[in-house]
């Protein structure tokens, strides 16, 4: 699986979005708990652009006859992360 650049660099504008607008909220004095969630969300947009990175770099170390017991595991340590 090769990984798709523009779709991961949409993401990264979004979250780059994300945090300009978190910026915004600080300077605004906006309330904690509305900027923490913010943050929570380009926190987690960025894990997930990590985890296609991870995903794409062990697809391309595992031959095809071991390709499933890749994905159970890499789905295991996403659930840790």
């Amino acid at each position: 699986m090769a990984l798709d650049l523009d779709a991961v660099h949409v993401r990264l504008r979004k979250i780059e979005g994300q945090v300009a607008a978190v910026d915004r909220m600080i300077a605004d004095g906006d309330s904690a708990e509305r900027i923490l969630v913010q943050i929570n969300a380009a926190k987690s947009a960025l894990h997930k652009v990590a985890l296609l990175v991870v995903e794409n770099s062990v697809s391309g170390m595992v031959s095809d006859d071991h390709r499933e017991e890749a994905e159970t595991v890499l789905e295991r340590f996403s659930a840790l992360l």
